[in-house]
């Protein structure tokens, strides 16, 4: 006869599977329990921490048989942070990983099933440190002390952050360098406790073929002592071209960008050069969080479109336009889809830049952008949607199209899954290839082709 399971038993677990945020997940009388930093094929004992209706949590107690790649985390608060979900596997182990997150999406999702073939390799990082060329993290001043750091996983618990090994260097120095500031001149940052404080969060974003910098200040209130900080701190850091002050003063909402944005030093903006094309970016602006993987992740869409000279193709969800950016040479005219201000204001200008003009950039949520499209004959739609993918009614606009293929972007493998179990109604999978955007992370990225059935 089962027992029941309480909050502090101690069991011991076969670990089966990974899930989908980096959690090994093993059962324990046909009930699910997930455990952090647990691995696949790994025998553990671990304390429940948190029950409910059909899954429980735990947190490993030891580790009985250790996965043979398991190893040291690099970082020395990899476990208090929670920014990575990783480290403690070998780097070539969470490229096959990802790779089965997408297979496990696909079997549980699809129907007929895909075939194991469909789904590539996973093509990794060639260094998967210090890859990150934003951060965008927030500020606390505790016991006198400024600090930047990260929330742990579903908690407002702050944890410092000295460096951080997968953000570019030259973040990690700049915002060393801004805190330093902060405590000298007392610009503080947000004190939980006292309710008080200047800067909210800190945004740096780097080019790295430039070595350039922009950093943007989110402030609670305005402080007079931040242009001087700033003075200071370009003398300092003289990589840094552009420096804003955001006024975000509503905690209820995210720690980041509004409206009420004001330049306090060097240029509009930061130029980034991938491929060749020079993308101009505001602050505000979507680009990319890993350079060296966005270029392989957009020469996959490019070579999977295979596109001809006489197609005519749309970029939906088109940020900066990068697709656009990498597809118009071999395109009739290219269609690109945003909806944000900023992104589509940097696109138009990075288009300009790179002196492109069969690129149309539409304003507009994609839905709507099609209703004007819908005497234009699309042969190729290219998608990057965010992580809800993009849903039954989005597709239903696609299929009144019926573009003859369809190259599809994806940052989660269960959006994924779905919408292609609707999709494959018409059209057949070609292949997927995963891609690791972001290592060390559960995050995982994947490009897939979809060919219209019969046609001729």
């Amino acid at each position: 006869m089962n027992q029941p399971i309480n909050v502090g038993d101690l069991i011991e677990l076969k670990i089966k599977r990974m899930g989908i945020n980096g959690e090994g997940i093993g059962y324990y009388q046909k009930l699910a329990i997930f455990v952090d930093y647990a691995l696949p094929d790994e025998d553990v004992k671990v304390e429940i921490t948190n029950i409910y209706e059909n899954r429980a949590e735990g947190k490993i107690v030891d580790v009985i048989t250790p996965h043979q790649d398991r190893v040291e985390p690099f970082c020395k608060i990899y476990y208090e942070c929670g920014g990575c979900q990783t480290q403690h596997v070998s780097y070539e182990n969470t490229l096959l990983m990802k790779r089965d997150l997408i297979l496990q999406a696909f079997d549980r999702y699809i129907s007929p099933k895909v075939k194991l073939s469909t789904v590539k390799e996973t093509i990794g990082a060639d260094d998967p440190t210090f890859y990150r060329n934003k951060a965008s993290l927030p500020v606390q001043k505790i016991k006198n002390k400024n600090y930047v750091g990260m929330y742990r996983k579903n908690s407002n618990h702050f944890v410092k952050l000295e460096s951080c090994p997968i953000q570019h260097k030259l973040i990690n120095h700049i915002l060393k360098t801004i805190i330093d500031l902060m405590d000298e001149m007392g610009v503080d940052g947000y004190n939980q406790k006292l309710r008080r404080g200047y800067v909210r969060s800190l945004v740096v974003r780097v080019s790295e073929h430039f070595n350039e910098a922009q950093v943007s200040f989110i402030m609670l209130r305005k402080s007079n002592r931040l242009e001087e900080l700033v003075k200071k701190l370009i003398i300092k850091e003289p990589k840094i071209v552009s420096v804003y002050e955001v006024m975000n003063a509503d905690l209820k909402k995210p720690g980041y960008f509004t409206e009420d944005i004001k330049k306090l030093y060097g240029k509009d903006t930061i130029i980034e050069k991938l491929h060749g094309f020079d993308f101009v970016l505001k602050p505000e602006a979507f680009f990319q969080l890993n350079t060296e993987q966005a270029d392989k992740f957009y020469l996959e869409m490019k070579r999977l479109a295979n596109l001809k000279p006489h197609e005519i193709a749309i970029d939906a969800y088109a940020g900066t336009a990068p697709v656009s950016h990498y597809i118009y040479q071999e395109a009739k005219h290219v269609y690109a889809i945003e909806i944000d201000e900023m992104s589509v204001e940097s696109a138009r200008v990075s288009l300009k830049e790179n002196n492109i003009t069969n690129v149309t950039v539409l304003k507009n949520d994609f839905k709507k952008a099609l209703v004007s499209l819908k005497d234009k004959k699309i042969d190729v739609m290219f998608f990057d949607p965010p992580r809800t993918g993009l849903g039954e009614d989005t597709i239903d606009v696609i299929l009144k199209f019926m573009p003859k293929r369809i190259i599809y972007g994806s940052c989660n493998p269960s959006t994924l899954a779905k919408d292609l179990n609707t999709l494959l109604k018409h059209y057949d999978l070609v292949e997927t290839v995963p891609l690791d955007m972001f290592p060390y992370t559960s995050l995982v990225e994947s490009v897939s082709l979809l060919e219209l059935k019969n046609y001729k």
